[in-house]
């Protein structure tokens, strides 16, 4: 058998966008306002923070996002922007140098040619 692993790296620009677009198309799940700053935090678990700005007030919202609803936004953006995620694959994110990843493994079964 063998494994493939495929890493998508999002800038710090694309995870901003990443979450404009989910909030856009899911407005009941993030308050409404202008996204201002996304960073992760790695301990105790992987989340992505997000800093919003509310329409009409001065006061900064931060929201801390879980490793699954930031698959989602991640996964939405990559089909919104025709990046190819197999379906029936192994996703998981990690950080690389700073930026967040969403890991893709998929495993490939093979022929034993050694049998034959």
């Amino acid at each position: 058998m063998i494994t493939e692993r495929r890493q998508v790296i999002f800038s710090n620009d694309a995870v901003k966008e990443a979450v404009r677009l989910f909030a856009s198309l899911h407005p009941d799940k993030m308050p409404h306002g202008q996204v201002r700053r996304v960073w992760t935090v790695a301990e105790p678990e992987l989340q992505l923070l997000v800093q919003i700005e509310q329409a009409g007030a001065r006061n900064l919202l931060e929201i801390a996002f879980t490793q699954g609803e930031i698959a989602a936004f991640l996964i939405l953006y990559c089909r919104r922007n025709k990046i190819p995620l197999p379906r029936n694959a192994d996703k998981f994110l990690e950080i690389d140098n700073g930026s967040l990843s969403l890991v893709i493994t998929k495993q490939i079964l093979t022929e034993n040619l050694s049998q034959k």
